[in-house]
């Protein structure tokens, strides 16, 4: 099976009209800490959509409550179901994001597209397609039924390690990993804060869609959104406050406020994906 498929990638490949239509659906789960005490966090998970020069990975989750809010109708929705899940008491039906961020790529255009969140304020930002210094290892192990190779790379102050397989001739893969000969199934950053594992792959036809409420994003660079990201975690409240004009205060389970012990770590505990912002 896994043989035909790659095989029907180079065809439709050789056939593709539009760089809007994807060649392959990925599902990942997306591992990250926890910024609130540094332990083992929550996962995401998230779906790759590509063709050989145009990509998009995303919560779909997340792209359907932005979906809904970005018309008056969708808003509408969203609130009733909101307000259903609160009502009957059943808070499991409270429409709620899974993860946070979108990244489209443009191979042929030579860049990233990165948008998310710094606490209250959204930003995106542009940057080329990094010029990976990857370094090939002889390891091999088999996932998802495909052969898949090693390789490393220092990127942006993690040190990662992936697993590519050349029988899904896509040089593609989760986050902002690109430019390896086949699909990047796994990613993990020394230690394993960091980790991204393939559960699923599937050929489709979906087209690859622009994000939702795209202008609702202010443009940045990306030290810039690192910095504005770690201040927020540093000092929630204070932003909040500063923001919305209050005085909010959040009084934890054990009885103290987020003054008397802050809301998430700092960063010499546990830091962003990427740590480069320090320099």
């Amino acid at each position: 099976m896994k043989k035909i498929l790659s095989l029907i990638l180079v065809g439709i490949t050789a056939v593709c009209t539009t760089a809007q239509t994807s060649e392959i659906e990925v599902s990942y789960t997306a591992y990250m800490p926890n910024m609130r005490d540094g332990s083992a966090g929550p996962s995401n998970q998230y779906i790759l959509l590509a063709n050989e020069s145009q990509s998009k990975f995303y919560s779909p989750r997340t792209e359907y409550i932005d979906s809904l809010n970005s018309t008056p109708d969708g808003r509408a929705k969203y609130q009733e179901m909101a307000r259903n899940a609160y009502f009957s008491g059943n808070m499991d039906n409270m429409p709620s994001k899974d993860g946070t961020y979108y990244i489209v790529k443009s191979l042929d255009e030579d860049k990233h597209i990165y948008y998310d969140n710094a606490g209250l304020d959204k930003y995106f930002y542009e940057e080329p397609v990094p010029r990976w210094e990857w370094e090939i290892g002889d390891s091999v192990k088999e996932i998802l039924g495909y052969e898949c190779f090693k390789a490393t790379t220092d990127f942006h102050g993690r040190h990662w390690t992936v697993w590519f397989t050349p029988e899904i001739p896509i040089m593609n893969g989760p986050w902002k990993f690109d430019r390896l000969l086949g699909l990047i199934l796994e990613a993990e950053s020394e230690g394993g804060e960091y980790r991204f594992v393939a559960t699923g792959i599937q050929q489709t036809r979906k087209p690859i869609t622009p994000v939702y409420l795209a202008d609702s994003y202010e443009r940045t660079n990306r030290i810039d959104y690192l910095k504005a990201k770690r201040a927020f975690l540093d000092n929630p409240m204070g932003q909040i406050n500063a923001q919305l004009g209050g005085n909010i205060t959040v009084v934890k389970a054990d009885g103290n406020t987020a003054d008397d012990a802050p809301l998430f770590v700092p960063s010499s505990v546990v830091d962003l994906i990427e740590t480069d912002y320090h320099k």
